[in-house]
């Protein structure tokens, strides 16, 4: 294991992720940075295969754009972790702020701590686990994928979305065109499993299921 970045020395966003990127070219995938000083944007756009552990906390739009990496963040996250990530699995293992997977296409984040608004939304099918509390108007306008809340939401939850699922564990407030469904057997076994991978411990049958009202709350009902 490489570590790439220590705290002696000026760093950058910039130094960062040219550093990053020359460890990948040397065929090092497996990288560790010391001390990131809450840079914005680090580690952002890496493919499958490269791990990296940040120790520190970090800033906003860390592991932005991410298509297949391993990214562990050892403290607390910024906003829009994750932010349009296409695949691979980004873990924060502290709290984050506002917009923890936005617009994700694939791939997992999960954040053992509370996060703050706007989680989840426009999500387009990834996993977005949330081991604690959230803010308000998660999902809002999320197309597919999945947002799990172990703990309470704010208001708004689902608001305007259009498909996938929401699940809460404690309290919450739906949003427009956001109802609660009934937890199948498939939903809890989902849940069971997704909680074992990642050693959440959480009782399933204490969980409730958002989904859409409509699945076309804007254009009306198709003919």
């Amino acid at each position: 294991m490489a570590n790439v970045i220590t705290s002696e020395g000026e760093i950058s966003t910039r130094h960062v992720n040219v550093e990053i990127k020359n460890e990948i070219a040397d065929e090092r995938h497996f990288l560790t940075i010391e001390m990131p000083k809450k840079l914005d944007s680090i580690a952002v756009g890496l493919g499958d295969g490269v791990s990296i552990t940040l120790k520190g906390d970090v800033g906003d739009f860390v592991g932005a754009l991410n298509n297949g990496a391993k990214i562990e963040i050892e403290g607390n996250a910024g906003r829009y972790v994750g932010n349009n990530m296409t695949g691979g699995e980004i873990i924060v293992n502290g709290s984050a702020e506002d917009g923890v997977g936005f617009g994700t296409y694939e791939g997992t984040v999960v954040v053992y701590g509370s996060a703050g608004d706007g989680i989840g939304q426009l999500n387009k099918g990834g996993l977005i686990v949330i081991d604690g509390d959230i803010g308000n108007l998660a999902g809002l306008y999320m197309l597919s994928g999945d947002i799990i809340i172990t703990g309470s939401t704010g208001i708004d939850t689902g608001d305007w979305m259009i498909g996938g699922s929401i699940y809460v564990g404690g309290t919450y407030n739906t949003g427009t065109n956001a109802e609660i469904r009934e937890m199948s057997d498939d939903d809890r076994q989902k849940l069971k499993e997704i909680f074992d991978i990642y050693k959440i411990d959480a009782d399933i049958h204490n969980f409730i299921k958002i989904e859409p009202k409509r699945l076309r709350p804007f254009y009306g009902d198709e003919k």
